[in-house]
């Protein structure tokens, strides 16, 4: 398997499969695109359909969406099963996993991932409060729960849906209950977060549109 995916330090989508991929045991070759430059662009091009990342190549299966490499990888996952066993609580697990694709679009834009930064100061505008108290609601819910470490008992699709989240949270000083908080901190000590974040400050290119100054 192949799995294309832009800068680390940027990429909020491109960490999800990726950190899915490394819980499930899966062996696969990373090619990363630099985003915002020329030769990301012909490689955007050459490599990925829709003209985004992440796109995951296994033989002639192409794959460009990143809820739907995530539950492709679930089924291929070697290291046990990545949603929960229970009917009831697999469904809610794909909800908040669907609700997490699909929403919280004045956090992407306010509070975009920066695997490098640490933002002082910043106070979030009205919509993306809700956007925060919304996450922390269904990560409160969840933990309570499953009574952790992940959002349901063991490690699943959601944890590796919000795992940008948890860099968000930490990189913007986004205060959370202590439930929320051992969650993310579970999150960034995880050795392949590790691994992510130490590729992320090597890299060189900036993007200026994701540097939020400090406040």
């Amino acid at each position: 398997m192949k799995l294309i995916i832009g800068n680390k330090n940027y990429s909020s989508w491109s960490l999800r499969p990726w950190i899915l991929m490394k819980h499930a045991g899966l062996e696969f070759e990373e090619v990363r695109i630099p985003l915002d430059t020329t030769e990301g662009a012909l490689m955007m091009k050459e490599l990925c359909p829709a003209g985004k990342v992440p796109v995951l190549h296994d033989g002639p299966l192409v794959l460009w969406d990143s809820l739907a490499i995530c539950e492709y990888i679930a089924d291929k996952s070697e290291a046990g099963p990545l949603w929960p066993e229970s009917v009831a609580r697999r469904a809610q697990a794909r909800a908040i996993s669907a609700e997490m694709h699909s929403s919280f679009m004045a956090l992407r834009s306010h509070m975009p991932m920066n695997c490098r930064r640490q933002i002082k100061g910043f106070e979030p505008d009205f919509d993306t409060r809700v956007d925060i108290d919304r996450l922390i609601e269904l990560f409160e819910s969840s933990l309570a729960n499953s009574g952790g470490p992940w959002l349901f008992g063991r490690y699943s699709v959601a944890d590796a849906m919000f795992a940008p989240v948890a860099t968000r949270f930490s990189t913007y000083g986004i205060r959370t209950p202590p439930d929320t908080r051992a969650w993310i901190v579970s999150t960034l000590e995880d050795p392949h977060m590790q691994l992510w974040y130490a590729d992320a400050a090597a890299e060189v290119e900036t993007i200026d549109s994701e540097e939020v100054p400090d406040q």
